[in-house]
């Protein structure tokens, strides 16, 4: 073979036989398998035990290939869609995604923050279910749909309902968790709602955390017909709020609810100027001993939403 450097020991001896076999796909050929045999010439039941293990070979290196493709336009797709935090006066947010540490986990989580009319902030955080472009795409029309819904100024609860019909009506067997919390300027109460998902944890400002784990809905999308409940609580000036992803607090060895519990054990160790002062620290210090050396087969999506102390100085924001 002429120009080529990794040439095979025939090269040398001209005499002694190749098997070349072609590394076919549907598509196009992958390239040449260039064989020289151990001795003098090549057994009859050898070359077709090879030529069974190239075709074998071609067809898992063109499923890799695709394998890698569909998990880039995953990845590119899922960050494209990751919010850009909006800046509210008396309310500073921080959100982390992280990828699943293997295997093609692309998935459908996301986190959204975004203002409605009446200058209410909308956050919620989500979970389409399975992996795969297909979860990714269906995550972006519901984070699309969500807000288009929210325009005219409903609550989470309503929502998530209508999030619910908007999936069911599309019967495409993908079904979706979320949780969407509701921050007004002037009203001290927090007003959020669940679907399916893991629910959210507040940190009060004596440092004590409460499991908001009110009567959720159910998952969207399933065949049920559900009107999915508002429930409330008292916001205090020095409250954190995290929102999440089952990625962060369920182990497939443990179950979820010991994760929750040391995610609230994590959030309650902060001292109170910590949050203040820098939520952006935190977010990754509040990560860090819930995943550390452990392989997450999940993607993790965090989202903190803390009210400012009283006392605190009100930075504008950077032009």
């Amino acid at each position: 073979l002429p120009g080529v450097d990794d040439q095979p020991p025939s090269a040398l001896d001209p005499g002694r036989p190749l098997l070349c076999i072609p590394l076919l796909t549907r598509r196009a050929s992958q390239g040449v398998l260039t064989l020289s045999p151990p001795d003098e010439r090549w057994d009859a039941d050898d070359a077709v035990m090879l030529i069974e293990l190239t075709r074998r070979a071609s067809i898992a290196l063109e499923n890799a290939r695709r394998f890698e493709h569909n998990r880039d336009i995953a990845e590119t797709l899922q960050r494209a869609l990751l919010t850009e935090l909006p800046t509210t006066p008396g309310l500073t947010l921080a959100a982390r995604y992280l990828p699943a540490t293997r295997g093609l986990n692309i998935g459908g989580d996301w986190y959204d923050a975004f203002r409605q009319p009446d200058g209410s902030l909308i956050t919620v955080i989500g979970d389409v279910t399975g992996h795969g472009l297909h979860a990714a795409v269906m995550m972006s029309q519901l984070r699309t749909a969500l807000r288009a819904y929210a325009v005219d100024g409903s609550s989470p609860g309503q929502l998530l309902t209508r999030l619910h019909l908007f999936l069911h009506r599309l019967r495409l067997d993908l079904y979706a968790t979320a949780v969407i919390a509701r921050f007004h300027p002037d009203d001290p109460t927090l007003t959020w709602a669940a679907a399916g998902h893991p629910p959210p944890v507040l940190r009060t400002p004596d440092g004590r955390v409460h499991t908001l784990d009110a009567k959720p809905g159910a998952m969207l999308g399933i065949p049920l017909k559900q009107e999915i409940r508002d429930h409330t609580v008292p916001l205090l000036p020095g409250s954190t709020l995290a929102l999440y992803t089952d990625g962060l607090v369920e182990r497939r060895a443990h179950g979820i609810d010991p994760g929750i519990r040391r995610l609230a054990e994590e959030l309650g160790g902060f001292r109170p100027t910590e949050l203040d002062e820098d939520l952006e620290t935190s977010a990754d210090r509040l990560l860090h001993p819930l995943l550390h050396d452990c392989e997450h087969d999940d993607d993790v999506c965090l989202l903190l939403c803390h009210v400012h102390g009283h006392g605190r100085r009100q930075r504008a924001p950077e032009s």
